[in-house]
């Protein structure tokens, strides 16, 4: 069952940094060139983890840093959330989801490593499908079902975009922060 949890909170936190900051940005009222220009950064960690990826496992082991980026993103989460109704949100939240997009970097190669250590090549070979597509599925969660969340908490909070937002970032966080735990206590602890 961690396999498909695993990969399905590699997917999610991209989605939320790349697409749904760029939506979340628009709805709140930035332009669109503001929003390209911030938002095209994001990018930057998941194009240069080759660089930080040996260090992973020289500082700690895989699956520690599987549990904390977990609870690193679920913390900013509910940091983007709680940064929105403020006055300088867009400077918190641009900070933010940038930790968050090194996080997410950083999670995707202790993930793919542990994925890798952690089951024998039959294993391997069972769950590269499985993890492909809960990996998907939370692309579709995140483009699509956060989508349709934040639509009905508008609705829901009078047309307050902002508040549905929050409340979104929110939910996302306590997810996040779940499935941290969840990963504390199931993931195996392979010997290498």
């Amino acid at each position: 069952t961690w396999v498909t949890s695993l990969y399905f909170a590699e997917g999610l936190p991209y989605i939320i940094v790349i697409t749904l900051s760029v939506v979340m940005y628009k709805q709140l009222g930035l332009g669109n060139a503001e929003i390209a220009y911030y938002t095209g950064w994001f990018y930057l960690p998941w194009l240069i983890k080759p660089l930080w990826s040996p260090f992973v496992d020289l500082l700690k082991t895989k699956r520690w840093w599987i549990v904390a980026m977990q609870l690193f993103m679920g913390a900013g989460m509910a940091g983007i959330a709680f940064t929105l109704p403020t006055t300088s949100y867009l400077q918190w939240t641009l900070a933010i989801f940038w930790l968050m997009a090194f996080s997410s970097a950083t999670h995707d190669v202790a993930a793919d490593g542990f994925y890798m250590i952690a089951l024998d090549e039959g294993e391997q070979s069972f769950f590269v499908g499985i993890r492909s597509t809960f990996y998907r599925l939370a692309t579709l969660a995140g483009q699509g079902g956060m989508l349709i969340v934040v639509d009905w908490l508008s609705k829901h909070f009078g047309g307050d975009v902002e508040q549905a937002w929050v409340q979104a970032f929110y939910s996302v966080a306590a997810l996040f922060i779940l499935v941290g735990a969840y990963h504390a206590w199931i993931l195996p602890r392979p010997q290498d």
